[in-house]
């Protein structure tokens, strides 16, 4: 007598079949969602400046402005300009002497990066002379902006001492 295996070989039943095809549609949308947010973190890095501290000191030839940035954002901000009064600082100019505004570090001539979580101090030095941004004396409120390669603004107003 002879036995045929087709008729003794048991499949699996539905019921499992149908859990076994929804745990691998579960655990695959799992991991596309997982892959997602990882791919929308990258392109959602942004940079944010704060000032931790503005203040102007009165020197004897003019003043001393000094600012302390922070990066609170989750990318790296590079400042590359630094405006007052609305015009860049490398083009304000006394018009009949060569004294300029001074920035410490120079960020026109050399951009500074600010790592996510790490700080920046500027120091701008403003000769007391008169000015095409305006006439910069005691009791003057000042606009500084502090301009980032992202083309983001953080402006700050200083009052001169």
């Amino acid at each position: 007598m002879r036995r045929s295996f087709a008729k003794n070989i048991k499949a699996i039943s539905p019921v499992i079949a149908t859990i076994i095809i929804v745990a691998v549609a579960i655990v695959m949308s799992i991991a596309i969602a997982y892959w997602m947010m990882g791919l929308a973190t990258t392109f959602t890095r942004y940079e944010k400046l704060e000032y931790t501290a503005a203040y102007a000191v009165a020197e004897e030839n003019g003043w001393t402005v000094s600012l302390s940035l922070r990066n609170s954002g989750s990318a790296t901000a590079t400042v590359n300009n630094i405006m007052i009064n609305g015009i860049p600082y490398t083009q304000i100019k006394i018009t009949e002497e060569n004294i300029t505004v001074t920035v410490i570090p120079d960020v026109a001539g050399e951009p500074q990066s600010v790592n996510p979580g790490g700080s920046i101090d500027i120091t701008i030095q403003i000769p007391a002379k008169e000015y095409q941004a305006g006439n910069f004396t005691s009791g003057v409120s000042v606009e500084i902006v502090v301009v980032t390669a992202a083309g983001n603004q953080y402006p700050k107003t200083i009052v001169l001492p």
